[in-house]
């Protein structure tokens, strides 16, 4: 039979939904905007990057899906890494401010206003995502473990974030090119000294992470809501 525990999460009014969408559809505004206004088509990678946000919000969905499903435990395997791997890519988006610059025509603060926005975004997809499936954990294993995972992942996805922008690997060069991409993923863990940016970007990422997620969230992994007793 399907967890109890999982089905409520699955049967929850999806209230988010409709804020990302709109968050999303805002941030979009404005690159058109912004293209349409200065002809430049600067700033237009923010879309493929928020398509790539979309997507562990989405694996997460269809992870309780699949939990709520009692499928195959392989099949659950296979979406919680697949989650894993696309994770880094929501909170990535907060990174892009890199761009900001006076060019391409358009004043300083829209600019600021619109890699804002899509950092927002970005990170509230991530905190969103992490929270549905750190609840599976809590249901599985408790709130003790489920907390834990938080953190763990939470650095993962800071050090993916630092492979992404500093060495410019990305999630499907894991399919693509695996040996080469656990060589170039490996290097920071073979020589730690010599890439201490690797650490400080990963520990700052996973602690602006952590942060978002205790602020947004209820306390840290709370196990999903049971039906009352009939």
């Amino acid at each position: 039979m399907p967890s109890r525990n999982a089905l409520a999460v699955l049967d929850r009014p999806l209230s988010t939904l409709p804020r990302f969408v709109l968050l999303s559809a805002f941030g979009l505004g404005l690159v058109v905007a912004r293209v349409a206004s200065t002809h430049s088509p600067a700033y237009s990678f923010l879309a493929w990057n928020l398509f790539l946000a979309w997507i562990p919000y989405t694996l997460s969905r269809v992870l309780v899906w699949v939990r709520a499903k009692n499928m195959h435990s392989a099949w659950v395997g296979a979406v919680g890494l697949a989650w894993l791997l696309f994770l880094p890519n929501a909170p990535y988006l907060v990174t892009d401010v890199m761009h900001l610059r006076t060019a391409h025509g358009a004043p300083l603060w829209f600019d600021a206003v619109m890699l804002m926005t899509f950092g927002w975004t970005g990170l509230a997809l991530g905190i969103e995502s992490l929270a549905i499936v750190a609840k599976l954990v809590a249901a599985k294993a408790g709130v003790a473990i489920a907390r834990t995972f938080v953190v763990v992942v939470a650095l993962l996805s800071g050090y993916g974030i630092y492979l992404g922008r500093f060495v410019r690997l990305n999630s499907w060069d894991v399919a693509r090119h695996p040996g080469w991409f656990l060589r170039e993923a490996a290097e920071p863990l073979v020589h730690p000294l010599d890439t201490m940016r690797a650490w400080n970007v990963t520990l700052v990422v996973a602690g602006l992470f952590v942060l978002g997620y205790a602020t947004m969230r209820r306390p840290a992994a709370e196990p999903a809501p049971t039906d009352p007793p009939g």
